[in-house]
Protein backbone atom coordinates (compact mmCIF):
# COMPACT_ATOMS: atom_id res chain seq x y z
CA UNK A 1 0.00 0.00 0.00
CA UNK A 2 2.96 2.49 0.87
CA UNK A 3 4.54 1.32 -2.46
CA UNK A 4 0.95 2.51 -4.74
CA UNK A 5 1.06 5.90 -1.83
CA UNK A 6 4.74 7.09 -3.34
CA UNK A 7 4.04 6.06 -6.83
CA UNK A 8 1.37 8.10 -6.59
CA UNK A 9 3.27 10.85 -4.83
CA UNK A 10 6.36 10.97 -7.61
CA UNK A 11 3.77 10.94 -10.10
CA UNK A 12 1.87 13.86 -8.81
CA UNK A 13 5.23 15.11 -8.47
CA UNK A 14 6.42 15.16 -11.69
CA UNK A 15 3.37 15.99 -13.05
CA UNK A 16 4.03 19.02 -11.09
CA UNK A 17 6.81 20.13 -11.97
CA UNK A 18 6.10 19.35 -15.50
CA UNK A 19 2.82 22.06 -15.54
CA UNK A 20 5.05 24.10 -13.78
CA UNK A 21 7.90 24.44 -16.60
CA UNK A 22 5.32 24.67 -19.48
CA UNK A 23 3.67 27.23 -17.46
CA UNK A 24 6.86 29.27 -17.07
CA UNK A 25 7.79 28.87 -20.39
CA UNK A 26 4.18 30.36 -21.52
CA UNK A 27 5.03 33.62 -19.47
CA UNK A 28 8.03 33.98 -20.78
CA UNK A 29 6.86 33.57 -24.27
CA UNK A 30 3.88 36.28 -23.56
CA UNK A 31 6.46 38.38 -21.99
CA UNK A 32 8.93 38.31 -25.63
CA UNK A 33 5.56 38.70 -27.62
CA UNK A 34 4.81 41.90 -25.76
CA UNK A 35 7.95 43.13 -25.77
CA UNK A 36 8.45 43.17 -29.56
CA UNK A 37 4.53 44.17 -30.08
CA UNK A 38 5.70 47.31 -28.11
CA UNK A 39 8.95 47.59 -29.97
CA UNK A 40 6.47 47.70 -33.43
CA UNK A 41 4.11 50.79 -32.15
CA UNK A 42 6.90 52.84 -31.52
CA UNK A 43 7.15 55.96 -33.65
CA UNK A 44 9.61 55.90 -36.59
CA UNK A 45 12.04 57.73 -36.32
CA UNK A 46 11.77 60.72 -38.40
CA UNK A 47 14.16 61.39 -41.47
CA UNK A 48 16.74 63.76 -40.39
CA UNK A 49 15.67 67.29 -42.95
CA UNK A 50 18.18 68.87 -45.11
CA UNK A 51 19.16 71.66 -44.41
CA UNK A 52 17.86 73.63 -47.50
CA UNK A 53 14.33 72.71 -46.01
CA UNK A 54 14.22 74.69 -43.26
CA UNK A 55 15.36 78.04 -45.91
CA UNK A 56 12.48 77.06 -47.62
CA UNK A 57 9.83 77.16 -44.59
CA UNK A 58 8.12 80.61 -46.40
CA UNK A 59 7.66 78.74 -50.08
CA UNK A 60 4.69 77.21 -50.80
CA UNK A 61 4.12 73.52 -50.97
CA UNK A 62 4.61 73.20 -54.95
CA UNK A 63 7.87 75.38 -55.01
CA UNK A 64 9.47 73.10 -52.36
CA UNK A 65 8.28 70.12 -54.43
CA UNK A 66 10.35 71.41 -57.46
CA UNK A 67 13.81 72.27 -55.32
CA UNK A 68 13.29 68.77 -54.25
CA UNK A 69 13.25 67.39 -57.39
CA UNK A 70 16.61 70.07 -58.12
CA UNK A 71 18.27 68.72 -55.63
CA UNK A 72 17.66 64.86 -57.14
CA UNK A 73 18.24 65.74 -60.65
CA UNK A 74 20.47 68.37 -60.91
CA UNK A 75 17.96 70.58 -63.11
CA UNK A 76 17.85 74.28 -61.00
CA UNK A 77 14.65 76.41 -60.96
CA UNK A 78 14.30 78.64 -63.39
CA UNK A 79 12.99 82.52 -61.91
CA UNK A 80 12.04 85.46 -64.49
CA UNK A 81 11.87 88.43 -63.51
CA UNK A 82 10.12 90.99 -65.71
CA UNK A 83 9.16 94.19 -65.44
CA UNK A 84 10.41 97.75 -66.27
CA UNK A 85 14.09 99.94 -65.34
CA UNK A 86 12.90 99.22 -61.55
CA UNK A 87 13.77 95.74 -62.84
CA UNK A 88 17.74 96.10 -63.86
CA UNK A 89 19.85 93.86 -65.38
CA UNK A 90 23.01 95.75 -64.09
CA UNK A 91 25.06 93.87 -61.55
CA UNK A 92 23.88 96.22 -58.77
CA UNK A 93 20.36 95.63 -59.34
CA UNK A 94 18.23 93.71 -57.12
CA UNK A 95 17.53 90.32 -59.71
CA UNK A 96 21.44 89.60 -59.65
CA UNK A 97 21.65 90.84 -55.75
CA UNK A 98 18.94 88.21 -55.05
CA UNK A 99 20.54 85.78 -57.31
CA UNK A 100 23.87 85.74 -55.33
CA UNK A 101 22.16 85.54 -51.84
CA UNK A 102 19.88 82.86 -53.43
CA UNK A 103 22.80 80.57 -54.69
CA UNK A 104 24.36 81.10 -51.25
CA UNK A 105 21.53 79.80 -49.55
CA UNK A 106 20.93 77.03 -51.12
CA UNK A 107 24.06 76.33 -53.89
CA UNK A 108 24.27 76.84 -57.69
CA UNK A 109 22.18 74.17 -58.47
CA UNK A 110 18.86 74.86 -56.92
CA UNK A 111 18.04 78.36 -58.41
CA UNK A 112 18.59 80.23 -62.06
CA UNK A 113 17.43 83.68 -62.47
CA UNK A 114 17.24 85.52 -65.89
CA UNK A 115 15.93 89.25 -66.32
CA UNK A 116 13.72 90.30 -68.59
CA UNK A 117 13.73 94.57 -68.25
CA UNK A 118 11.35 96.99 -70.29
CA UNK A 119 12.86 99.91 -69.24
CA UNK A 120 10.24 102.28 -70.95
CA UNK A 121 7.44 99.89 -71.03
CA UNK A 122 3.96 99.67 -69.89
CA UNK A 123 1.42 97.26 -69.56
CA UNK A 124 -0.20 98.47 -72.95
CA UNK A 125 3.46 98.11 -74.95
CA UNK A 126 3.67 95.03 -73.10
CA UNK A 127 0.28 93.46 -75.01
CA UNK A 128 0.79 95.22 -77.93
CA UNK A 129 4.29 94.51 -78.70
CA UNK A 130 4.13 90.90 -77.36
CA UNK A 131 6.63 90.79 -74.62
CA UNK A 132 4.47 88.11 -72.84
CA UNK A 133 5.58 85.48 -75.82
CA UNK A 134 9.13 86.50 -74.65
CA UNK A 135 8.56 85.60 -71.04
CA UNK A 136 6.20 82.54 -71.74
CA UNK A 137 8.84 80.87 -74.33
CA UNK A 138 11.64 80.67 -71.26
CA UNK A 139 9.10 78.26 -69.37
CA UNK A 140 9.90 79.85 -65.89
CA UNK A 141 8.85 78.01 -63.11
CA UNK A 142 9.16 80.99 -60.56
CA UNK A 143 8.17 84.29 -62.51
CA UNK A 144 8.62 87.39 -60.46
CA UNK A 145 6.26 90.18 -62.25
CA UNK A 146 6.51 94.02 -62.05
CA UNK A 147 3.74 95.12 -63.79
CA UNK A 148 5.04 98.52 -64.88
CA UNK A 149 3.22 100.71 -61.69
CA UNK A 150 5.04 103.81 -62.32
CA UNK A 151 5.20 103.83 -65.76
CA UNK A 152 1.96 103.33 -66.17
CA UNK A 153 1.06 106.06 -64.30
CA UNK A 154 -0.30 109.21 -65.54
CA UNK A 155 0.00 107.17 -68.89
CA UNK A 156 -2.32 104.33 -69.31
CA UNK A 157 -4.74 105.50 -66.80
CA UNK A 158 -5.75 102.81 -63.79
CA UNK A 159 -9.07 101.58 -65.39
CA UNK A 160 -6.63 100.02 -68.64
CA UNK A 161 -4.32 99.20 -66.35
CA UNK A 162 -6.18 96.32 -64.29
CA UNK A 163 -7.89 94.77 -67.73
CA UNK A 164 -4.23 95.09 -69.25
CA UNK A 165 -2.60 93.26 -66.27
CA UNK A 166 -5.57 90.98 -66.41
CA UNK A 167 -4.95 89.91 -69.99
CA UNK A 168 -1.07 89.52 -69.43
CA UNK A 169 -1.99 87.09 -66.13
CA UNK A 170 -4.06 85.07 -68.18
CA UNK A 171 -1.35 85.08 -71.11
CA UNK A 172 1.07 83.55 -68.82
CA UNK A 173 -1.43 80.83 -67.02
CA UNK A 174 -2.36 80.08 -70.52
CA UNK A 175 1.27 79.05 -71.62
CA UNK A 176 2.96 77.84 -68.41
CA UNK A 177 -0.05 76.44 -66.25
CA UNK A 178 2.71 75.37 -63.75
CA UNK A 179 4.80 78.69 -62.98
CA UNK A 180 4.53 80.33 -60.19
CA UNK A 181 3.36 83.73 -60.28
CA UNK A 182 4.77 86.34 -57.97
CA UNK A 183 3.45 89.96 -58.18
CA UNK A 184 5.87 92.90 -56.68
CA UNK A 185 5.13 96.62 -57.67
CA UNK A 186 7.59 99.02 -59.07
CA UNK A 187 9.52 101.23 -56.18
CA UNK A 188 8.28 103.79 -54.28
CA UNK A 189 8.40 107.82 -54.80
CA UNK A 190 8.63 110.67 -52.59
CA UNK A 191 5.48 112.05 -51.74
CA UNK A 192 2.98 111.14 -54.58
CA UNK A 193 -0.81 111.43 -54.63
CA UNK A 194 -2.18 108.83 -57.32
CA UNK A 195 0.62 106.38 -57.60
CA UNK A 196 0.46 104.53 -54.12
CA UNK A 197 -3.45 104.07 -54.64
CA UNK A 198 -2.75 102.85 -58.38
CA UNK A 199 -0.67 100.39 -56.30
CA UNK A 200 -3.37 99.56 -53.70
CA UNK A 201 -5.46 98.72 -56.30
CA UNK A 202 -3.64 96.63 -58.11
CA UNK A 203 -2.58 95.05 -54.89
CA UNK A 204 -6.39 93.99 -53.97
CA UNK A 205 -6.93 92.83 -57.65
CA UNK A 206 -3.68 90.56 -57.55
CA UNK A 207 -5.45 88.93 -53.79
CA UNK A 208 -8.75 88.69 -55.55
CA UNK A 209 -6.77 86.59 -58.45
CA UNK A 210 -5.48 84.17 -55.71
CA UNK A 211 -1.68 85.25 -56.16
CA UNK A 212 1.10 86.07 -53.96
CA UNK A 213 1.93 90.15 -53.75
CA UNK A 214 5.63 90.76 -52.62
CA UNK A 215 5.23 93.99 -51.08
CA UNK A 216 8.53 94.69 -50.86
CA UNK A 217 7.37 98.35 -50.26
CA UNK A 218 7.37 97.25 -46.29
CA UNK A 219 11.38 97.76 -46.34
CA UNK A 220 11.51 101.06 -47.58
CA UNK A 221 11.12 104.57 -45.86
CA UNK A 222 7.49 106.07 -45.44
CA UNK A 223 6.87 107.81 -48.96
CA UNK A 224 6.31 111.12 -47.03
CA UNK A 225 9.79 110.96 -45.75
CA UNK A 226 12.73 112.85 -47.93
CA UNK A 227 15.15 109.80 -46.89
CA UNK A 228 13.22 107.93 -49.91
CA UNK A 229 15.49 110.20 -52.43
CA UNK A 230 18.57 108.50 -51.24
CA UNK A 231 17.98 105.46 -52.35
CA UNK A 232 16.45 106.12 -55.81
CA UNK A 233 17.94 107.93 -59.14
CA UNK A 234 18.01 111.45 -59.37
CA UNK A 235 14.71 111.53 -61.75
CA UNK A 236 13.08 108.72 -59.17
CA UNK A 237 12.32 106.30 -61.77
CA UNK A 238 14.96 103.42 -60.60
CA UNK A 239 16.38 102.55 -57.49
CA UNK A 240 19.51 103.85 -56.96
CA UNK A 241 22.62 100.99 -55.66
CA UNK A 242 21.26 101.10 -52.09
CA UNK A 243 17.72 101.02 -52.69
CA UNK A 244 18.01 98.03 -55.02
CA UNK A 245 19.76 96.56 -51.71
CA UNK A 246 16.47 96.93 -50.10
CA UNK A 247 14.31 95.09 -52.64
CA UNK A 248 16.92 92.29 -52.92
CA UNK A 249 16.91 91.87 -48.78
CA UNK A 250 12.78 91.68 -48.59
CA UNK A 251 13.24 89.04 -51.33
CA UNK A 252 16.14 87.32 -50.08
CA UNK A 253 13.99 87.05 -46.50
CA UNK A 254 11.16 85.51 -48.17
CA UNK A 255 12.70 83.03 -50.23
CA UNK A 256 15.36 81.96 -47.30
CA UNK A 257 14.09 81.82 -43.68
CA UNK A 258 16.76 82.76 -41.58
CA UNK A 259 16.91 80.29 -38.92
CA UNK A 260 16.51 82.27 -35.17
Amino acid sequence: MSKVITMCVIILTVCALVLGNYHWKQKISSAQEQQIDSKSEEPAAKEEQPEWMAKAANLPAPIKEKMKLAKENGKPLKIVAVGSESTSVQSTGWPALLQTNLQKAYGEEMFTLQVLSYPEGTTRTFINENHGEEVNKLQPDILLFEPFSLNDNGNVGLTNTLQNFNGIISGFKEKNPKTFIYIQPSHPIFNATFYPKEVAALKELVKEKGLTYLNHWDNWPDQKDEKIKNLLNEDQAAPNEEGNKIWAEYLTNYFVKTTE
